[in-house]
């Protein structure tokens, strides 16, 4: 009986063995390639991140060349991957940023992936800006005292300020300011005079331009793309600048400019502000 116990101990001993030398491969295998997919995501974060860079350096100094440089030299890379060709152009009013990223496949270095991908935004043009801002000054809309120039060229509000059923299906909500309804693209301007006082993303604004023009009033400009925002924190800006595009970025159910106008931090309605009674 002693030996027959003995025996059936040792076979279990030779089956975990056996479980774990066919086991542990496996598991490596499994790491091994959980890491090859940490490499590609952020090799793929990165080249995206230079791509939105690179398009926005290039549509607001109008300076492809000088976006190609900062784009090469900010993507930091790794040991296993690397930046294998970088672009930025303008053309036909649109600055243009291609990326490929070449990618290690864990012991197979002479096989490398590849990623591409390219971005694309109109550029800001700052002429154009300044004499759209011109001729906003001299619409009709000024003509009955309204402090801020329009936002956009043309104001065709699509959602007015106060309550109203929220469109991503939350239920009856206040709404802070005004859509203005647009094309993705169409430039943005500075309703006043002031100084950028947050340019960057905002949760369901998606990404948010704050301009004070002192005395505790604010204009807010919300839902453009992060590549689309043409200005920075502390900078100076005049009535009619282009500061940013329309997009479509965080709660929006289409491109639209959200804008508000806020005096002590309290959310008030922009019409009377932009002459409209």
């Amino acid at each position: 009986m002693d030996r027959l116990k003995q025996f059936f101990r040792g076979s279990r001993k030779g089956a975990a063995t056996i479980e774990f030398v066919t086991v542990l491969p496996l598991v490596i295998f499994m790491c091994l390639f959980v890491w090859q997919f940490i490499v590609i995501g952020m090799a793929v974060m990165e080249a995206q991140s230079v791509l939105k860079e690179g398009v926005r350096l290039a549509a607001s100094s109008g300076d492809a060349k000088l976006a190609e440089r900062e784009g090469r030299s900010s993507f930091q890379g790794s040991d296993y991957y690397s930046l294998d060709s970088y672009q930025v152009e303008i053309k036909d009013e649109k600055a243009i940023a291609k990326a490929k990223v070449r990618i290690k496949v864990l012991f197979m270095s002479s096989s490398p992936f590849t990623y591409s991908s390219s971005a694309k935004t109109p550029i800001y043009d700052d002429t154009n800006s300044q004499m759209a801002g011109s001729m906003m000054l001299a619409g009709p809309l000024m003509t009955s005292g309204g402090k801020f120039g329009p936002p956009v060229a043309n104001m065709r509000m699509t959602s007015p300020f106060g309550g109203r059923n929220d469109p991503m299906g939350r239920g009856y909500r206040n709404h802070t300011g005004v859509d203005f309804g647009a094309s993705e693209g169409t430039p943005i301007y500075a309703a006043g005079d002031g100084v950028v006082t947050r340019a960057g993303a905002a949760r369901g604004y998606g990404n948010l331009i704050v301009i004070s023009h002192g005395n505790g009033l604010e204009t807010w400009y919300a839902h453009m793309y992060s590549h689309q925002i043409g200005v920075h924190v502390g900078q100076r800006v005049k009535r009619g600048d282009h500061i940013a595009g329309v997009g479509s970025a965080g709660n929006s159910t289409g491109a639209h400019l959200h804008f508000e106008v806020r005096v002590n931090g309290q959310p008030v309605n922009p019409v009377p502000y932009l002459g409209g009674g």
